[in-house]
């Protein structure tokens, strides 16, 4: 059951990332997407026992997936400061 609802979470973050287009939108996606699989490593992990092996896998999911937000984040800020709206289809005009 738990691993449906983690399974479920890991998919609202994919549909989340498919439909949305700000990027604070886009980068909730990912970190539902990352919490879904880093619940399917834990409860995967304690079902077979392995349950530190599953703990290292879902912290270091959950790091990148920080260091991931962090770089997202401070990207849809400086995108809000330059243009006033933080559509996806604005990061193109970052790089020039």
């Amino acid at each position: 059951m738990m691993m449906l609802i983690a399974g479920l979470i890991g998919g609202l973050g994919l549909v989340c990332m498919i439909s949305r287009q700000t990027m604070l939108g886009l980068l909730m996606g990912v970190h539902f997407l990352i919490l879904g699989s880093a619940m399917i490593f834990v409860l995967a992990g304690m079902s077979t026992g392995l349950r530190v092996q599953g703990y290292i896998f879902a912290f270091f999911i959950t790091l990148g997936g920080v260091t991931q937000l962090v770089v997202g984040y401070s990207l849809a800020i400086r995108l809000f400061f330059l243009k006033k709206r933080t559509s996806s289809h604005e990061m193109q005009a970052l790089k020039q």
